[in-house]
């Protein structure tokens, strides 16, 4: 056991921790300073475009202004935010928009946070992160969101009231992606504390949900990029019947590319069973493509026909399910839960949960409306797509964990059989011994 200390060292030593300690608000400069910036870096994304493709259309009739306040709206559309201009709501999120946001701020928020520990020290990092880095962030970048929001106003399209304060979605993701590493020695001391209060698997399982998050994304992904390979004619035929110049055809690209994640989370609900609509009324689902009377976007000549799908075309549920698979796998090779198959098949449940909830939460966020009437509701089913995925991948981690532990029942068995079987022989061979000794 450690030696308790003196009670005058303990003393001391607590006094001079006091008053050695770094303030919180000693951060607060340079966290406004990289949230401002954040958000002026993410919203160079969108203006630089816009400003290109106004001095590319000459024929057009309105100012420069009109194109940064156009921009800025399109701005907080990538934040998750609703846009309406006249009587239209579009509130689909462009998911790669919002990915590239993310990632913008995530590093900003990533170089403010190196430098503070390093300025503090890792004593007082956890206090300085939690009162001084993290909410001075989160207001420099809603600071200049509001004045994002001025731009927008007399424009063609504005965002909603609380647009403002929904922006701060993409400081926090960001914030989170650099603070929220339970088994990271450089993260904040709270964090630990946090994840400390779960099972001791959390902070592994954490970080494989996440893992498979993006696995399930790039299943997604890699559909979307074939079908858009295997009907580019037919996407090259519709946009030839727009007929505009090499900077308009420019910034169209650039919109269906910030639409390919979206596409993702349709691609994955395809394979989870449910499917999506691409306008009310239609449906495109392992059982039947219908997809309706379609707006003319390039990029949806690479949905398939209208046709009735074989049974057997529901096997691509299987696609959810071994990822499922692969992460109890990955649960079963970084964890050792000596014998404890209660928390073996909780870690695995959890993990898949964690996965599943952030596929869902970002398929939420890119479903919406583009439009009014047949185009107000475009994206997976929610709600049946969560349940089939959560039942897939669940289940198939389970079961993949499940068999691990038949396996290595069965195996124990087995050895407590051959450790039976030779304590039984030995005690043969004493009694066939003992008459010839007599």
């Amino acid at each position: 056991m450690r030696p308790l200390a003196p009670p005058s060292t303990t003393t001391t030593s607590t006094t001079t921790s006091a008053t050695s300690s770094t303030s919180p608000s000693t951060a607060m400069p340079a966290a406004l300073r990289a949230g401002a910036l954040a958000a002026v870096g993410t919203w160079s994304v969108v203006v630089l475009p816009a400003l290109i493709g106004w001095v590319a259309a000459p024929e057009s009739s309105v100012g420069w202004f009109s194109a940064v306040s156009v921009a800025s709206a399109l701005w907080f559309l990538g934040h998750g935010q609703s846009v309406g201009a006249g009587s239209v709501a579009i509130s689909m999120t462009p998911l790669l928009l919002l990915l590239v946001f993310v990632l913008i701020a995530y590093r900003f928020a990533r170089r403010l946070a190196a430098t503070e520990r390093l300025r503090v020290g890792a004593t007082d990092w956890s206090r300085v992160a939690q009162w001084g880095v993290v909410p001075g962030f989160v207001i420099g970048y809603g600071l200049v969101s509001a004045v994002f929001a001025l731009f927008t106003l007399g424009g063609p399209a504005t965002p909603g009231v609380a647009a403002v304060v929904g922006s701060l979605l993409v400081p926090l993701a960001a914030l989170g992606f650099v603070l929220l590493r339970p088994d990271d020695e450089s993260a904040p001391a709270f964090v630990r504390t946090w994840f400390r209060r779960g099972p001791t698997w959390l902070p592994t399982v954490w970080r494989t949900g996440w893992r498979g998050a993006g696995v399930l994304l790039a299943l997604g992904f890699v559909v979307v990029v074939v079908r858009l390979v295997v009907s580019w004619s037919t996407v090259a035929d519709i946009q030839d019947q727009y007929g505009a110049n090499l900077g308009a055809i420019a910034i169209i690209a650039l919109a269906q590319v910030a639409l390919l994640g979206n596409a993702a989370t349709w691609a994955l609900s395809f394979l989870a069973g449910p499917g999506f609509q691409v306008a009310l009324g239609s449906t495109i689902s392992a059982g039947a493509a219908q997809p309706g009377l379609l707006p003319l976007v390039p990029v949806l000549g690479a949905l398939p026909q209208a046709s009735d799908y074989p049974a057997t075309m529901y096997a691509v549920v299987l696609a959810p399910v071994l990822v499922g698979v692969w992460l109890g796998r990955r649960v079963d090779a970084e964890l050792e839960f000596f014998g404890n198959v209660r928390a073996r098949l909780s870690a695995t449940a959890v993990a898949a949960l964690v996965a599943v909830v952030v596929v869902v939460a970002l398929t939420a966020l890119g479903n919406g409306a583009v439009g009014v009437d047949r185009l107000s509701a475009v994206g997976a089913h929610l709600w049946s797509f969560a349940a089939a995925l959560t039942a897939e991948v669940v289940g198939g981690a389970l079961l993949f964990t499940g068999v691990l532990v038949l396996r290595d029942r069965r195996a124990e068995q087995r050895e407590r059989e051959h450790q039976s079987g030779v304590a039984t022989q030995a005690d043969a061979d004493a009694e066939t011994s003992a008459p010839e000794a007599d």
